[in-house]
């Protein structure tokens, strides 16, 4: 578990970092639809689900360390 936990956030910079980049070709060069096909939508959906799995990991870190603060 905690491998997952280490390699998540860098994967979800990674997918991120490519999101960004089809955003700007898309922009650039609409006809070319790196955000109308199905791997697109596919990312993103990578990417929401490991945003989210990090934030409720996150939300758990900093209530333990609270908690072990206010002992």
């Amino acid at each position: 578990m905690k491998t997952i936990a280490k390699i998540l956030p860098h994967i979800s910079i990674v997918i991120s970092a490519m999101l960004i980049v089809f955003f700007v070709i898309d922009r650039f060069n609409s006809a070319m639809g790196f955000l109308d096909n199905d791997g697109a939508k596919y990312l993103i959906l990578a990417a929401s689900a490991i945003a989210v799995r990090n934030a409720i990991l996150l939300i758990a870190h900093q209530r333990r360390a609270a908690w072990a603060e206010g002992r």
